[in-house]
């Protein structure tokens, strides 16, 4: 099961905690990309929550992975590790 199959599969809400050890970054990568809004989450309090679907369709969006359709978005596909210098 693939990364995206696995965040389709839940359903809930995830903590930064969990949403780190799935993508495999550290909670600071995620806290920032939250509250740049470059990640989809969305706060219950002072807590911030990914809904799995929507961390997916994100996923897909920002690697060029093919969506349910059968096409790829019109995003130009960047790899993880680059986005990831980018963002640091």
């Amino acid at each position: 099961m693939n990364l995206i199959e696995k965040l389709e599969a839940r359903s809930g809400a995830m903590k930064v905690a969990e949403l780190c050890e799935l993508l495999g970054v550290d909670d600071k990568h995620i806290y920032r990309m939250a509250a740049r809004g470059s990640l989809p989450c969305f706060h219950v309090g002072g807590a911030v929550r990914f809904d799995p679907q929507e961390v997916a369709k994100w996923l897909r969006s920002k690697y060029g992975m093919v969506v349910a359709d059968g096409k790829k978005p019109p995003a130009p596909a960047q790899s993880l590790q680059r986005q990831e210098r980018h963002i640091a």
